[in-house]
């Protein structure tokens, strides 16, 4: 699906995004998954298809040394619900499609996909241009309150812009990364959980 036709609909979604159907524990799932996958000495974090905030919170309590963390999300209304949500000065908004990020090449310590790697037009493209901003020993995690079989039946069943969005297995994914020599210390999924974590090898 073309991605404006995608982004109109998530930013039809922002002001009742909250509201929505999901799993009672997602809150909780993104504070454990945040917990695993962000060091507590990160000082640079780009949070990937942010939406409305759900990381915000576990990572400004988790990461007290952060000097920026970036939510970056290509839907406009869903950074305004953000910006509403959490005012704190190392919190920057921007909006950019994943598969051309405005930065540096390896700017970051940690990037966070949570609840988002679907929606990627370019899986593959996306997660190469986000292994570009980030540094070597960087951390990329991928994570998902449900498993790939679940989250997929759950997207076919929705139909519309989502219909066709799919999440890869864990260890599938992690086989991809392995391909870009990078580390993958943990790739896991149960069906209410999906947690892949990679490190960028130093060249």
């Amino acid at each position: 699906m073309p991605t404006h036709m995608k982004q109109r609909h998530f930013n039809d979604l922002a002001t009742r995004w909250d509201s929505l159907p999901a799993p009672s524990d997602a809150g909780a799932k993104a504070g454990e998954f945040v917990r695993r996958a962000v060091p507590a000495n990160a000082r640079t974090v780009l949070d990937v298809g942010c939406g409305t905030g759900i990381l915000l919170p576990p990572l400004l309590s988790i990461c007290p040394s952060a000097a920026c963390i970036v939510e970056l999300d290509f839907a406009e209304a869903m950074l305004r619900e953000n910006t509403r949500k959490v005012v704190d000065p190392r919190v920057q908004r921007i909006c950019s499609d994943a598969r051309q990020l405005p930065f540096r090449g390896e700017s970051f310590d940690v990037i966070l996909c949570f609840g988002v790697l679907p929606h990627f037009e370019d899986s593959e493209a996306t997660l190469r241009e986000l292994f570009r901003v980030l540094r070597p020993a960087g951390v990329l995690g991928v994570g998902h309150a449900l498993g790939s079989r679940e989250l997929n039946a759950l997207h076919h069943g929705l139909g519309g812009p989502l219909a066709h969005d799919t999440l890869p297995g864990s260890e599938a994914l992690a086989q991809m990364l392995r391909r870009w020599k990078a580390r993958v210390p943990v790739a896991e999924e149960r069906p209410d959980w999906y947690y892949v974590c990679a490190v960028k090898e130093r060249s």
